[in-house]
């Protein structure tokens, strides 16, 4: 199952679930121009690698069509949705921070 820390492939390489191949491969590599540690300033070059290891990463996944089809059965049957999408609409957040931290403290 999907928890709610897991990366959302999707939204780093901003694509739609049912991108073609061709749709996630051109975000791909406009992301890689706009993020590759080698093209930024130099002060932007931590956040930048960082960025673009999420987008490497979520590249590898989604243009491999086996990878990509597991992933997908991790991500549950509503597209876009995501297990924090669903602690957030059912008010769960509120719950469990109500347990973990009473009123009034």
């Amino acid at each position: 199952m999907r928890t709610a820390l897991m990366t959302d492939h999707y939204r780093v390489l901003q694509v739609d679930r049912s991108a073609e191949p061709e749709v996630i491969e051109k975000a791909y590599r406009a992301l890689s121009l706009k993020y590759h540690p080698d093209v930024s300033h130099p002060s932007r070059r931590d956040r930048a690698t960082r960025e673009m290891q999420r987008i490497n990463e979520a590249y590898a996944v989604l243009r491999d069509p086996a990878r990509r089809s597991a992933y997908d059965k991790t991500l549950g049957s509503s597209p876009g949705v995501s297990a924090w999408d669903v602690f957030m609409d059912k008010g769960l957040l509120g719950m469990f921070l109500e347990r973990v931290i009473p009123p009034g403290k």
